[in-house]
């Protein structure tokens, strides 16, 4: 009995701690629940902070700006908007990306663009041309004239971090409701409705499934797929993925609104692949298959992106059209069920061609010299790294026309010369080199930049990072200083008359005997100071710059913006020190525009993912010369090129107003072209990087390169310098360098600083006397205006 009682306490004892356990076994349940659930709830929620932010950095060319009276050519505008993906049409364009081309002119339909000064809308703009030069641009919608037209800049390359991908954050109030449409109708009709899944098209998808006896629906809503993307290095499609998909799908829906979701998927949605680079997100995806703006997307572009969703890669419409059009018209008819359009718009949508532009290159980075220099400028403007995927915008100088032009010329130009002369084929220590770079003088914008002929082998950009001798390329600065000099004493000491001794020289430089001799081996006597720098005569300029003093050289070279060490030894003259060619060719800018220095500039404009501008500096110039000066340097350079050492230019087509110098190296191991126009300067470099001799002058190496470059630059060729005040022209005995006398056989014209023409007259008293019809047309020449 005892023992009856004391069994019954003890099951009484260990019920309740039986419920006792069970009790803590469903609380400890609901405490990991809501741990597991909080975990996914704030994972999914830093996941969608990163990935919402999570922009590449994208870098753009200049764009090309259409005003009245630019000089452009027909065929290079046409390329122009071929590299853009613009669309040859019959009659008017009816959509942004087209364009047609009548006799004199051309109708435009400009797409929109952001851009960071002032974000344009697309336009329809027709272009009459003159005779090579733009006549009037008209809006054809109002009728009115316009100032300026532009065609948007290029996308040069995309700055991913360790990924490559390609994506351009849009806000979803720009996007067009259209497209928003199309998208929630073909991946998720009631996406406003359910909580993050969708039970209902769950169970639609299964039957659906099951009726077709393969997969042909699926059941994941827009915030499913967004969830996916947050973990797209999980491993396989497990089922413990799925529901810590779902989960995260809950926690975006609780912390965030449809439209914050909305916007993040379609910003980062895969829709193609071009090369190693995958574009993410449908603004990126505009610009890949249309050339175009998201935000000008048509209906039936806007239904075949949305298409693109489920399978970008069977839908790819470049490749797949017929199904890609299939796609889009199944997405059109869900449209209308869903009366997100009507029967009206879905039969012209659906009987409207794909209007692809050309399928992009699988290379995404063009100018791969430039873009490094680019990435390098961010840097020293303070912004973040490139590639932190930051999402910035960065609008350069680059011309990608000129460009393209410069990197094919440099790389078939190097191939001929290594045919054409043995001594220059590839050897153990590498093949023949070559850099170019074109600079805008007006403002120092680098319109093209080479940094060698092959970025796949060597990324090593001799344009910003060779240090090379310039030879004869310095001469110039030589005969600056000269004229500086001449024009501060106001004397006659030294100009474009001042006959320079051109005979054998021997020296004692840094205590060892110098014999410099010129390129020919010859020697001319007597020689202007013109004629000396046209010819490239070695000898007269050490006199010149002896006579004009070391020092007085080396400051004029400092004002114009060398940066690299100077001595001031007699071989300064003939450019013994080492410059990087980026240097030489700002140091001519002065020359160019006058006076006027401008230093190199990559980079017009920094915005970021929100719009907003990022300071650059703007472009610098500054007054380092005299105009009386630059120009009498200028006009010296112009004879190079007429009939000195560079006159082999026009040989290749080019037109216009032109000056330029040639520059070989004493031991022959560089070779040089500088070359300009009021609105151009590029400068060439030919070599080999271990200093392996060329034995081949300036004027055959560099000089064709910049030749053919600037024929194909699309130059005014009716655009001139204009002459500064204070100067002045007489007429000279080109012997003696002194005015000419009636005694004088041979006259000729020069240019003088008002203040250092010569005073006295030449008298050959051994001469016999002109005849009357010589002394009639000398003073006919004297008396012209």
């Amino acid at each position: 009995m005892a023992s009856r009682r004391s069994r019954s306490r003890a099951r009484r004892r260990r019920r309740p701690s039986v419920l006792a356990g069970l009790f803590k076994l469903g609380l400890g349940l609901i405490v990991l629940l809501a741990g597991v659930l909080t975990v996914a709830f704030v994972d999914a929620n830093w996941r969608f902070s990163r990935l919402s932010r999570n922009t590449s950095t994208r870098v753009f060319s200049a764009p090309f700006v259409l005003e009245e009276g630019l000089f452009v050519e027909r065929r290079d505008l046409t390329e122009r908007l071929s590299r853009l993906g613009y669309r040859t049409v019959q009659g008017l364009p009816t959509r942004p990306g087209e364009y047609s081309r009548r006799f004199r002119s051309y109708d435009i339909y400009l797409n929109g663009f952001d851009y960071p000064d002032e974000p344009s809308e697309p336009l329809l703009v027709r272009i009459r041309m003159g005779f090579g030069h733009v006549a009037r641009i008209i809006n054809l919608d109002t009728g009115a004239t316009l100032e300026q037209a532009r065609l948007e800049p290029e996308a040069l390359s995309i700055f991913s971090g360790d990924t490559h991908t390609d994506r351009a954050l849009v806000p979803l109030d720009e996007l067009p409701d259209q497209l928003i449409n199309a998208v929630i109708s073909v991946e998720d009709r009631r996406f406003h409705r359910h909580p993050g899944i969708d039970p209902k098209a769950i169970v639609r998808a299964l039957l659906a499934n099951l009726r077709s006896g393969g997969v042909v629906q699926g059941g994941s809503t827009i915030t499913q797929q967004l969830a996916k993307n947050l973990y797209p290095n999980s491993g396989n499609r497990t089922i413990v993925r799925k529901i810590w998909e779902s989960l995260a799908a809950f926690g975006l829906e609780a912390f965030r609104s449809k439209d914050a979701i909305l916007e993040t998927y379609l910003n980062n949605i895969y829709l193609a692949q071009r090369g190693p680079v995958s574009i993410l997100g449908v603004g990126a995806a505009a610009r890949h298959y249309f050339g175009k703006d998201v935000r000008s997307l048509s209906l039936s572009e806007s239904a075949l992106i949305a298409g693109l969703i489920q399978s970008p890669g069977r839908y790819q419409p470049h490749r797949h059209a017929v199904e890609a059009r299939k796609r889009r018209d199944v997405v059109l008819r869900l449209m209308r069920d869903e009366g997100f359009i009507s029967n009206d718009q879905l039969e012209p949508a659906s009987q409207a061609a794909l209007g692809l532009r050309p399928e992009p290159s699988p290379a995404p980075r063009r100018a791969p010299y430039f873009l490094d220099s680019v990435g390098e400028a961010l840097g020293k403007l303070g912004l973040h790294d490139p590639g932190d995927r930051t999402g910035l915008r960065v609008f350069t100088t680059l011309d990608p026309l000129l460009q393209a032009r410069a990197e094919k010329v440099l790389s078939r130009s190097l191939s001929s010369f290594e045919k054409g002369y043995p001594r220059l084929r590839p050897m153990p220590g590498g093949m023949l080199q070559g850099a170019l770079i074109a600079i805008r003088p007006r403002d120092g914008a680098v319109l093209a930049m080479v940094g060698g002929r092959d970025y796949g082998r060597t990324q090593f950009n001799r344009v910003t990072q060779a240090h090379r001798q310039p030879g004869s390329l310095f001469k110039p600065f030589v005969y600056l200083a000269g004229f500086r000099k001449a024009q501060d004493a106001h004397d006659d000491s030294f100009t474009p008359a001042t006959v320079l001794d051109d005979s054998p020289l021997e020296m004692r430089v840094g205590g060892k005997d110098w014999t410099p001799q010129n390129f020919d081996l010859e020697y001319r006597g007597p020689v202007s100071a013109r004629r000396a720098l046209a010819l490239s005569l070695n000898v007269p300029t050490i006199r010149a710059a002896q006579a004009i003093g070391l020092d007085e050289v080396v400051r004029t070279a400092r004002r114009c913006g060398i940066k690299s060490p100077l001595r001031a030894i007699p071989s300064i003259a003939l450019g013994t020190m080492e410059v990087t060619p980026i240097e030489a060719a700002a140091a001519f800018t002065p020359i160019v525009n006058l006076g006027v220095r401008t230093a190199p500039r990559l980079i017009t404009h920094v915005a970021d993912e929100k719009g907003r501008s990022r300071h650059v500096p703007r472009a610098l110039r500054e007054a380092v010369i005299t105009p009386e000066a630059a120009y009498l340097t200028l006009d010296l350079m112009r004879d190079v090129v007429l009939y000195g050492t560079g006159a082999s230019i026009w040989s290749y087509g080019v037109k216009g107003d032109f000056a330029g110098k040639t520059g070989t190296t004493d031991d022959g191991r560089d070779a040089w072209f500088v070359g300009f126009h009021p609105d151009f300067l590029a400068l060439v470099w030919v070599g080999f990087d271990n200093n392996r001799p060329l034995k081949v002058g300036g004027s055959a190496l560099a000089l064709p390169i910049w030749a053919e470059l600037a024929r194909d630059a699309g130059l005014d060729p009716d655009r001139r310098w204009e002459r500064p005040d204070g100067l002045v022209d007489e007429v000279i005995d080109p012997e003696t360098g002194l005015l000419a006398s009636w005694r004088c056989h041979d006259q000729t014209w020069e240019t003088f600083i008002e203040g250092s023409a010569p005073r006295e007259q030449c008298n050959h008293s051994d001469r016999r006397d002109p005849s009357w019809a010589n002394r009639l047309l000398q003073w006919f020449r004297r008396t012209r205006e």
